[in-house]
């Protein structure tokens, strides 16, 4: 298969919870993130080809904690063999200025 990423992307070392902005539920876990898409693992069936508004909750908790707002399309689904979960591919199509330079920001601080 080739490779059709055009930005770099990072791996989350960490749990990063994606949160549903409506219902302000979590729906995964960020696995990895690039300036134009993510990838997320999650237990909830979630449909291919949809657009998903979410939040990225990078520091849960804490009094400096950073969330990022995206409207996302999914692009496709692969079930973990054995195991209730998945993994979604997402397009970021809708986020504002200043949480796409966020993003830049903290691919730029984490390590390779």
């Amino acid at each position: 298969m080739s490779e059709k990423r055009t930005q770099p992307r990072k791996i989350c070392d960490n749990r990063i919870d994606i949160l549903d902005a409506e219902s302000n539920q979590v729906v995964g876990n960020l696995v990895n993130i690039s300036l134009s898409g993510f990838m997320m693992i999650t237990n909830k069936a979630l449909p291919e080809n949809y657009v998903f508004q979410f939040v990225i909750v990078f520091s849960p908790g804490s009094t400096d904690s950073t969330s990022i707002r995206v409207g996302a399309e999914s692009l496709w689904l692969q079930e973990i063999e054995g195991s209730s979960q998945c993994w979604i591919g997402f397009h970021i199509i809708d986020i504002s200025e200043q949480d796409q330079a966020r993003i830049g920001e903290l691919i730029g601080n984490w390590r390779e």
